[in-house]
């Protein structure tokens, strides 16, 4: 149970890390495109934010997956949903700064990508495609 934990945490970590580190280097290169304390509505921009949060999400399911070993993807599922849980918190504080369509993409994007990083570590992935 404490290596589930341990997984879990280190996966938020991870995941919050590049997702605030990312947003702050994308604001600093396109100063002119994002300010972070402004509603963000350009359709590139958004789209940019949506390609990094599947792959900070994707990363941070396989570093789950790594830290938790036996029984892997329970945890990486469990992860998942805390996020999808901690992403509609998120979300909701900030619906006024994007467009509805992006929570909503972003959102139902979570649980997908960090269920695939879990499976690209486990192995899961391949052993779907065979």
């Amino acid at each position: 149970m404490g290596r589930a934990i341990a997984a879990v945490l280190i996966a938020e970590t991870v995941w919050t890390v590049l997702w605030l580190g990312g947003g702050q280097a994308a604001a600093a290169a396109f100063p002119a495109a994002i300010d972070l304390a402004q509603p963000l509505t350009n359709p590139l921009v958004l789209t940019g934010f949506l390609a990094y949060s599947v792959a900070v999400s994707v990363i941070s399911g396989f570093v789950c997956a790594a830290v938790r070993g036996a029984a892997a993807m329970k945890t990486v599922w469990g992860f998942a949903f805390i996020q999808l849980a901690l992403g509609v918190g998120f979300e909701a504080s900030s619906w006024a700064l994007t467009p509805v369509w992006y929570h909503l993409v972003f959102l139902a994007l979570l649980v997908p990508s960090v269920v695939w990083g879990g499976r690209l570590r486990t192995g899961g992935v391949a052993a779907a495609a065979t």
